[in-house]
């Protein structure tokens, strides 16, 4: 069981309310067994105390950390005040200006390394629909394909010379979806070949441009599974993003809270049904007051399912030399012996 739960640890990248750390997430991040940490405007108030929440994380641990942020610019900030403020993408977008974002990425990217965090939840892959009021309307830089993949590219660079590790998302692509899987699950009826021909193309140039990790998103497509969604779908996560398009790093979830993926799904559920798809590294947004029953429900599974435990061993292997390789080459350094003390 202990060495299930360090797996399942490994693969856990969960977050909190308020500004300061629980003590069960101090205790998992002392045993080795949290693998990152997300942060929202909820635990951010000035950058001296993001650094020194992001130090006492990171001295926590012997394993080196993920620390995630969504900071994309525009509505979808996590930190405001001491942090650059910048527009949305789409904003950028719609004046052919892509040095203006790639700049906006660039400086946000450098605040991030400087306070701790060593992953931004960007770029947006998904295809700018035409609704402004859809979920991605603002967050996406073009609808043409090929221009997303050119910046995809460009963000990706970026983020890399700053220190900062990148995710591509939200495969396999919301511009075609109605409903916020924020507050429902997404649906698309668009085919497998209209996805190919256009919404991976933005993915397939962050795989070309060594992206980081890919995000999997809470999105039913009926036409290519009819009975789960992407985060859920085997389908989607090794036939399409593994074997289609010849992705090979980390694999992870949206956050598994969202109303899409938890219609009819408990919450250790929801990770369980992501783990056997094939979801390397698991968002839970808020587990403040749970993070032990959903570690010890998932774990509990596992010692009873032979599948479910080979694949928490399979993505807590994929995680460790991921994590030796990237996090060592941003900055991080992964030799218990030189970490800080606990």
């Amino acid at each position: 069981m202990g060495d299930l739960r360090r797996c399942l640890g490994s693969m856990l990248v969960c977050g909190f309310d308020g500004g300061a750390l629980p003590d069960d997430f101090r205790t998992l991040l002392q045993a080795n067994s949290l693998g990152g940490v997300i942060l929202f405007a909820r635990n951010y108030s000035t950058d001296a105390h993001l650094s020194e929440l992001t130090a006492q994380i990171h001295s926590l641990t012997e394993v080196p950390v993920l620390l995630a942020v969504d900071q994309e610019g525009g509505r979808v900030v996590r930190f405001a005040g001491d942090f650059p403020s910048y527009p949305s993408p789409r904003h950028y977008g719609l004046q052919h200006d892509a040095e203006g974002l790639l700049s906006a990425t660039a400086q946000t990217a450098e605040h991030l390394h400087k306070a701790g965090v060593n992953l931004n939840l960007i770029p947006v892959c998904d295809l700018a629909p035409d609704d402004v009021a859809h979920v991605i309307h603002s967050r996406s830089y073009s609808s043409d394909p090929e221009e997303m993949a050119d910046m995809v590219r460009l963000q990706i660079k970026c983020l890399r010379e700053q220190g900062v590790l990148s995710c591509a998302k939200h495969f396999p692509g919301l511009a075609s979806s109605y409903g916020d899987p924020h507050n429902v699950v997404s649906r698309s009826d668009q085919s497998l070949a209209d996805f190919r021909q256009r919404d991976y193309i933005p993915f397939r140039a962050a795989i070309d441009a060594q992206v980081d990790m890919i995000m999997v998103t809470h999105l039913l497509a009926p036409q290519i599974d009819a009975n789960a969604i992407a985060t859920f779908s085997s389908v989607f996560v090794r036939q399409e993003l593994r074997e289609y398009l010849g992705f090979t790093g980390p694999v992870i979830t949206d956050d598994l809270l969202m109303a899409g993926a938890l219609e009819g799904v408990l919450t250790a559920e929801a990770g369980i049904k992501a783990i056997l798809a094939g979801s390397d590294l698991l968002i839970y947004g808020n587990l403040s007051d749970n993070i032990i029953p959903v570690t010890e429900a998932i774990t509990q599974a596992a010692a009873s399912d032979p599948a479910l435990a080979q694949r928490l061993e399979e993505s807590s292997d994929r995680i460790r030399r991921f994590k030796l390789e990237r996090l060592k080459a941003q900055g991080e350094n992964p030799d218990p012996a030189q970490r800080p003390n606990r």
